[in-house]
């Protein structure tokens, strides 16, 4: 167990180091295009061609917090272990897909590098009979377009 909150630890503090390498590159701020220009935050490592499905079952949900945030899963396959970068909880509450240890699941998505685990950043989750689509076939977070965009005033 101890090794297995170890792993998770380190994944998340990746997650971190990655998406902060890449907010300091140029043309990575702000309504810049560059790699963020995917989706924003994890979905600038998106690749279509790493694409891939896989089955397992769920030995952990984990609630990350910070700019790497979201639901985080463990899943045991046949073949490895792999942590599973699903999206915003919220996002995930408002398509009422409850995830637990134990379930059974499906997941398409894209295989990210990794030296010391296999991590995949969903973008298709299956459980029994509900499909629930989290990015697009390029990697954009589907919750993106349901984040209002604001006016700026007009002075």
């Amino acid at each position: 167990m101890k090794r297995l909150n170890l792993i998770l630890s380190l994944s998340a503090i990746l997650v971190l180091l990655i998406a902060t390498s890449a907010c300091s590159q140029p043309g990575m701020g702000q309504g810049g295009k560059g790699r963020m220009g995917q989706g924003g935050g994890m979905g600038m490592q998106y690749n279509p061609q790493t694409v891939e499905t896989v089955s397992g079952e769920v030995a952990q949900v984990q609630q990350m917090q910070g700019r790497a945030g979201g639901v985080h899963l463990q899943l045991t396959t046949a073949k490895e272990t792999l942590i599973v970068v699903l999206g915003p909880s919220s996002f995930l509450q408002q398509q009422k897909v409850k995830i637990a240890v134990g379930d059974k699941l499906e997941i398409k998505g894209s295989r990210m590098q990794h030296p010391e685990m296999a991590m995949l950043l969903a973008a298709e989750l299956k459980k029994g009979d509900q499909v629930v689509k989290l990015r697009d076939d390029q990697g954009k977070p589907l919750w993106s377009r349901q984040i209002p965009k604001r006016k700026m005033p007009i002075e």
